[in-house]
This record gives C-alpha cells, structure tokens and sequence, in this order.
C-alpha cells in the first residue's frame, strides 16, 4: 500500500489492529507484547504511554545534556579522518534510556549486566529476524537449525535475558526505598509496580524498550550528522541557529520549539532513514478502500511501504536527493501530511513519536 488516503484509512481504523504474521519472528526475543503485536500488547501500551510526556521530557533534560556533552568531548578527540559516529552516538542514547525510561541511576546503568555485549549485537539479532522474514527457507525448523541460526538464536535470547533480568533486579531493589513521581517514572518501574505483567512479560518488555528507544535514537541522530557533514550550508546555518537559541546553556523543552533548521534536518533524515521501511498489518474485518471499490477480506495481509511512501515522486520533488528545506512551512502546506509517517500512524505507532 502506497497511497498516503489509503495507509491513513488503514493504519487508523480499529479494524486491522493486528500486526502481520511476519512480526512473529520477533517473538524468541521480545516476547508477544507491543512490538511484536501480541494479545497483551494493548495493556502494555497503556501502562508504558504515561512515561511519555511533557513533564517527563523536562525532568530528564539535565541527563540528556549530560550525555550529549560527553559525546561531544568523545568526537572532539576524533582525528581528522572519516569515521563511522554510530557507535559512539550508540554509546550515548545507550546511557540516556537507561537513565530515563529505564529508570536506572548514573551508577547502577554504568554496571548493568552485559549492557556493552547486547548493545553491541543488537545489530546481528535484527539481522537474524530479518533473514527469517525474508528467506523462507529459514522458516523450516529443521533448516533454520541446521544453518546455525537456531544456535546463534538460543545465544542472543539467553543474553538478552540476562540482561534484562539485571535491570528488572536492579529496579525491584531500588523501588524498596524510592518513591517515584508518577509523572516522571520510568516504563520499567511501571510494568513492576502494575503488577500486570509475569516477570518472563516484564524482561520482554524491557528488551523492546531499550532496543526501540536506543538504537532508534542513534539512527537518527547519527543520520543528522551524516547530512549535515555532507551539506556544509546547512550545517552553518544549524549551528548558528544553535548559538542564537541556546548558546553555551544547557538546552531546555522550550529550546526545542525554536531550532527550526534542526527541525528541517531531522525530518528530512526521517525521510530518508523512516525508523521502520516496511509494516505489515492483518484485517480483523472487512475493510472497503476508494468509497468501496476495493473490499479487503478478514485475513488479509498488508504491507505498508513507507520507504517508498517516502520516495514517491508525486510528493516529493527530487525524492532520492537530501534537501531538508522540504520541510519548510510552505513546502509542507503543500503535500499530502500521510506522505510523511516516519513513526507510523494509528493506535500501534511508535510510542516514542
């Protein structure tokens, strides 16, 4: 599906609330919950969606500048040569949701167990799902056995376990003694306080958590500083627009509102890096599109290709070319607003929007 009407109709309506089978390949390592489209993960999202708010983004301002500030003083020591800046943007997304989401002090998030290997094999268990989606050989068991794949499976969700069971730890410790704001508490405190969730629930939630907040956030901000290296103009007018606003400040929630090249930047990488190219819904009930000259029957499967949403040539002008100014006032006041969805759209899109 590439029609922006059509994906809207689609991805808002309460009858294909259902990821696609493809997203059950997730499952070993999180779990059936939000992101894998699970029967429990609409409780999930209520529990977890208060943590994202306004209140919440102030009160964790001073541990993002503080990340953001040692990152700076990891890259002002890199020599003059091309590097690749994810890892070390990995780094610090890293220690920003530990310390925010996650809910983990400065101390306990330095010394979480196996924090350095998951982070750094996150990359190679996306890329085992993804050979799963995709070659359908590997979905034979007897197959995706005898190529390895099962053992390196059993490696990373035994890892990952460990991992979050650490952080679960850590937090039951310290809810002993806290009190946490409920405005500004982290998901992880949220689950546990609930008392909805089976610890096995909890440890899942927790994976889907750190990797979709993290890695996501290193993505896209690696992708901005990519650009702005390769569009010299528009990284001075970034950075001046950066000492106007902020200057030698901390930055602050109503800085955000005023960084409007930033702004251009950052959504012009989304369209170029959409967080997820491909989403696959299944109809729950019979769905008509086009005032009803297209019925879709239960149990059909779409794919909603933002990646190409993104390029397509009827609403983006030179769409394989990287020009922020796309995302002007005047320019977006021209376009279809369902031509840009980096984060999804409907009742399943990314919490961290």
């Amino acid at each position: 599906v590439k029609n922006p009407a059509d994906i809207r109709l689609l991805l808002t309506s309460n009858k294909i609330n259902k990821k696609g089978p493809q997203y059950s390949y997730m499952i070993p390592f999180i779990g059936p919950g939000i992101l894998s489209g699970g029967p429990t993960w609409r409780n999930h999202r209520k529990i977890a969606t208060p943590s994202y708010n306004k209140k919440s983004v102030q009160h964790f301002m001073r541990i993002f500048n503080d990340e953001a500030a040692d990152l700076a003083r990891v890259l002002s020591k890199k020599e003059l040569e091309t590097f690749d800046v994810f890892y070390d943007v990995l780094h610090s997304t890293t220690q920003s949701v530990c310390q925010t989401l996650m809910g983990l002090s400065k101390s306990d998030s330095r010394n979480v167990a196996h924090l350095e290997e998951v982070m750094m094999n996150t990359q190679k268990v996306y890329k085992l799902i993804f050979d799963k989606m995709i070659r359908w050989w590997l979905q034979i068991p007897l197959i995706y056995w005898l190529s390895g794949a099962k053992k390196q499976e059993q490696y990373f969700t035994t890892l990952l376990d460990k991992f979050t069971a650490d952080v679960v730890d850590k937090r039951r410790i310290a809810l002993k003694t806290e009190t946490p704001d409920e405005e500004t508490m982290g998901i992880v405190d949220r689950y546990i306080l609930s008392e909805e969730l089976s610890e096995q629930e909890i440890k899942w939630e927790t994976f889907t958590l750190f990797t979709t907040s993290q890695e996501a956030s290193a993505k896209i901000a690696s992708g901005v500083l990519m650009f702005l290296a390769h569009l010299p103009d528009w990284q001075e007018k970034v950075y001046k627009e950066i000492l106007d606003v902020i200057g030698d400040e901390p930055v602050q929630e109503v800085h955000l509102k005023q960084l409007h090249y930033l702004d251009m930047v950052y959504k012009e990488t989304l369209r170029y890096f959409p967080i997820a190219g491909l989403i696959q819904r299944t109809v729950e009930e019979e769905i008509t599109l086009n005032n009803g000259k297209f019925t879709l029957p239960v149990g059909t499967s779409l794919v909603i290709d933002i990646h190409e949403v993104h390029r397509d040539p009827k609403h983006w002008e030179e769409p394989f070319k990287v020009k922020p100014e796309r995302f002007s006032p005047e320019e977006i006041s021209k376009r279809d607003p369902n031509a840009f969805i980096p984060f999804s759209l409907g009742p399943m899109d990314c919490l961290g929007r």
